[in-house]
C-alpha cells in the first residue's frame, strides 16, 4: 500500500495515516471481504507511533533510565498543544507528535527509528509492570498498527442511518426520479430488504408509492434521516414537492429539506408550508462573526484540536464582516489551512495576511496541498476533475497516467515496474483524503463519479 508514496509523506510520518484511512474506506465501500490478513515483514516493519498522549509519554520517559535514550526520545517527539483530547479524568490533555525526518539524515534516522521502538517497548513494559499504565496503553507499543484499532474500537448503541442527496449537481440529479430511485435502492441495501423492480421509465407517482412502501417497512428500533439538499436546483416541474415527496413519516424517520425560498415566479417555501403546516422551518441567515466562531469551536472540538492565542487571533481577524464574507465555504477553507499547524514552529501567519476572500483561501489551500502532494500532480488532478464535469477514479487515473508531465514529476520519487507503467492509486488516495469535503460522489449507471 505504500507504493508510490513520495519522500515528503515518509519524512512527515503521514504514511501510516494514509494506509489506515484507505483500509477504513475499503471497509465502508467493499461489498465483499475487504481485508483478510496482512502478515510478515514483507509488508514493512512496524512504524513508530506518530502521536502519543501527553500523560502516557511522560510516564514512559520516567521509566527510561539511560540519559542518551531519554535525550533521543525527547529529540524525536515534541509536545503539540494544537492537538488536544479529553482524558479519562475529564481533563484536557495534549499530544506529543513525532517530528519530521531531516532528509539529510535518512541513514541516521534508520538507526534511531529502530532504537526508539526498542526504547518505547521496554518503557511500556516497565510502566505496565509498575501499574502506571493500562494493558491497552501498553499494547499501543507492542501490537501491530492494523491490530490497534480493533483493541480500541468503541461500540455505539442506537446507530442512525443517514441518506443524503445533493440535488442538481448533475443533469441526472436535476430530475427527482433518479435520486428517489437511488434512495429506495439504498434503503433496501441498508435494511436487507428485497429490491423493488423500479426504473427511470416509471411515472413519478409510482416511484413515490414505492418509497412510501419501503419507508413503512423500516423497523421502529431503526432510525433513518433523509436529507435532500437544494430543491431549488431541480427542474421546474419538480418544484411541487407534493408530487414526489411522502407526506407522512413514522417517529423513527426524519426528512430534512433545504431550498432557496423563491426562484422567479416559483415560491418553493410556500409550497412546502402548504404541505407540511406543522413542520419546523429554520431560516439559515448570513454567517456572522459570532456564529462563525461557534462553528470553529465545534470543529476544533470534533477534531480534538486547539489553537494558540496568536493563531486564534489571526483566524478571528479573517471573520470580520466584509463584502460577502464570511461564507460557510470561506470558513471551511480557513479551518482546513489550520490543520497543518503545530503549536511549535512558525505557522507563517504573515504569509497568510493576503487572504481576504474565498478565492484567496482556495488558492492558499491549493498552494498548501501542492507542496504536500506535488505541484503538477495536484493541480492537474483538480483541473481534470473540474473541466471534465465529473470523472470516476479509474478515468481520472487513466488521464493522469498518460500525462507526461505528471509522470515525470512522480518518477522523481520512485521507479515503477516496467510492466505497470501507471500512476499508483495511493497518490490519488492521498489527494482525495485531503479534498474529500469539497468533492461530491454520485452513483451514475452503477459507477461512482467524483465532482469537484
Amino acid at each position: 500500500m505504500r507504493w508510490g508514496i513520495p519522500d515528503q509523506s515518509i519524512n512527515d510520518h503521514s504514511t501510516e495515516d494514509i494506509c489506515l484511512q484507505e483500509l477504513d474506506r475499503c471497509c465502508h465501500v467493499s461489498l465483499a471481504t475487504n481485508c483478510v490478513i496482512l502478515l510478515s515483514h514483507r509488508y514493512g516493519g512496524r512504524m513508530l507511533p506518530t502521536r502519543i498522549k501527553e500523560h502516557l509519554f511522560e510516564e514512559l520517559t520516567s521509566f527510561v533510565f539511560n540519559e542518551e535514550d531519554k535525550n533521543l526520545l525527547n529529540k524525536a517527539y515534541r509536545l503539540d498543544t494544537n492537538q488536544a483530547y479529553l482524558s479519562d479524568k475529564k481533563s484536557i490533555e495534549h499530544v506529543y507528535v513525532l517530528l519530521p525526518i531531516d532528509p539529510a539524515a535518512q541513514q541516521q534516522w534508520a538507526k534511531d527509528n529502530k532504537k526508539l521502538q526498542g526504547i518505547l517497548r521496554c518503557a511500556s513494559e516497565h510502566c505496565f509492570a509498575n501499574m502506571k499504565i493500562s494493558e491497552r496503553e501498553r499494547n499501543e507499543f507492542q501490537i501491530s498498527t492494523i491490530e490497534a484499532p480493533n483493541w480500541f474500537r468503541k461500540k455505539t448503541k442506537g446507530s442512525i442511518s443517514v441518506i443524503i442527496r445533493f440535488l442538481g449537481t448533475t443533469p441526472l440529479t436535476s430530475d427527482i426520479r433518479r435520486p428517489l430511485i437511488s434512495i429506495i435502492q439504498q434503503i433496501s441495501a441498508i435494511y436487507s430488504f428485497q429490491q423493488p423492480i423500479i426504473d427511470d421509465s416509471m411515472i413519478i407517482q409510482d416511484i413515490k408509492q414505492e418509497l412510501e412502501k419501503i419507508l413503512e417497512q423500516i423497523p421502529m428500533n431503526e432510525k433513518l434521516v433523509l436529507l435532500l439538499d437544494s430543491i431549488d436546483q431541480l427542474q421546474v416541474e419538480d418544484y411541487d414537492c407534493s408530487k414526489w415527496l411522502p407526506m407522512n413519516y413514522s417517529q423513527n424517520i426524519k426528512c430534512i429539506l433545504s431550498t432557496i425560498p423563491k426562484i422567479d415566479k416559483h415560491n418553493i417555501l410556500e409550497g412546502l408550508r402548504s404541505i407540511f403546516s406543522n413542520a419546523t422551518m429554520i431560516e439559515i441567515t448570513k454567517l456572522d462573526e459570532n456564529l462563525a466562531s461557534q462553528v470553529l469551536d465545534k470543529w476544533l472540538e470534533r477534531d480534538k484540536r486547539r489553537l494558540t492565542q496568536l493563531q486564534r487571533e489571526w483566524l478571528q481577524s479573517k471573520l470580520k464582516p466584509s463584502w460577502n464574507e464570511p461564507t460557510p465555504l470561506f470558513l471551511s477553507l480557513l479551518y482546513d489551512i489550520t490543520l497543518a499547524w503545530h503549536s511549535f514552529g512558525d505557522a507563517n501567519l504573515d504569509t497568510l495576511s493576503n487572504i481576504t476572500c474565498t478565492r484567496d483561501a482556495i488558492e492558499q489551500l491549493y498552494n498548501q496541498l501542492s507542496m504536500k502532494h506535488g505541484e503538477v500532480l495536484f493541480r492537474r488532478a483538480m483541473t481534470y476533475l473540474q473541466h471534465a464535469g465529473g470523472l470516476s477514479e479509474t478515468e481520472l487515473l487513466d488521464m493522469l497516467s498518460v500525462d507526461d508531465e505528471v509522470l515525470q514529476s512522480v518518477f522523481v520519487h520512485y521507479l515503477p515496474p516496467i510492466e505497470i507503467f501507471r500512476l499508483p492509486n495511493t497518490l490519488w488516495i492521498r489527494i482525495r483524503n485531503d479534498m474529500h469535503k469539497y468533492m461530491v460522489e454520485i452513483e451514475v449507471d452503477n459507477m461512482t463519479i467524483i465532482y469537484l
